[in-house]
């Protein structure tokens, strides 16, 4: 089988790293894994020592540096041993056996599975996302059945995506100065620049346990805030750019009329 290196970034995810570890080892017992903790203040590297697997290497950050420059640390350790392929994986994932065949043998250099997710208990399909180049928006093609079939996309999702070692050798790693969000739409938009192909793999699933039902804190939304305006001066057209701010103010306006 090709190399294959899989990079997981956690911050307090205790309760999901180690199903998520324990399913992708039982999967793949010979799977190299490296873990990036951004400075988790639960028992979270604690719990994964305590699983004893030789093929596992842990990167400890002194603080959290968000999903961008995390992931590229890994990245680079990976490449370093000879990755061929990279796959970054959500903690909040259930690797499951067979997702990862179908996903190698696609030929696009970027592929994602399909995600199966749960909300309002419904079971939801994720079809990977577009991008609306007029707002600097992005929108993930969901469908409460499993159609399997290829839909025309811009990026797969950050929670499990495959890439190429040939893809960061031509455009590098992940923009790190996304914290949080965006930095997948703009990788594979990056890529889809450079000529290499982004997919998703219909034969591929993958389920992603959302969470539901929990209010937020102000730091997630002024990080998809923030990001939200670097995709925007960096992937809309100066034209349409006052159309995509006041958008984005419409936005900040709705997040804190919705916290009164």
């Amino acid at each position: 089988m090709i190399k294959v290196f899989v990079i997981i970034s956690i911050f307090n995810n205790q309760k999901d790293i180690i199903p998520c570890l324990e399913s992708l080892i039982k999967a793949y017992p010979k799977i190299n894994i490296i873990v990036i903790d951004n400075a988790s203040a639960d028992n979270s590297l604690k719990s994964i020592l305590s699983l004893k697997y030789e093929r596992l290497q842990i990167i400890r950050n002194k603080k959290n540096l968000g999903f961008a420059k995390a992931a590229n640390k890994g990245i680079e350790l990976a490449l370093r041993q000879s990755a061929e392929t990279v796959l970054l994986l959500n903690p909040d994932t259930l690797p499951r056996r067979g997702f990862l065949e179908p996903l190698l043998t696609n030929p696009a250099e970027i592929v994602g599975p399909i995600l199966k997710f749960k909300r309002n208990n419904q079971w939801f399909y994720d079809f990977g996302g577009k991008v609306n180049f007029w707002i600097g928006r992005t929108t993930h093609l969901e469908r409460t059945k499993n159609i399997k079939q290829n839909a025309k996309i811009d990026y797969v999702s950050g929670a499990c995506m495959l890439i190429r070692r040939k893809v960061f050798e031509k455009i590098g790693f992940l923009d790190e100065r996304y914290f949080l969000f965006f930095e997948d739409a703009d990788f594979c938009l990056r890529a889809k620049k450079a000529g290499f192909k982004v997919a998703l793999e219909p034969k591929s699933m993958m389920i992603h346990k959302l969470s539901e039902g929990k209010k937020k804190p102000l730091r997630y939304f002024y990080h998809l805030v923030r990001s939200n305006l670097i995709f925007i001066n960096t992937w809309v057209s100066f034209y349409r750019r006052p159309i995509a701010y006041f958008y984005l103010w419409l936005l900040v306006f709705k997040i804190l009329l919705n916290r009164i």
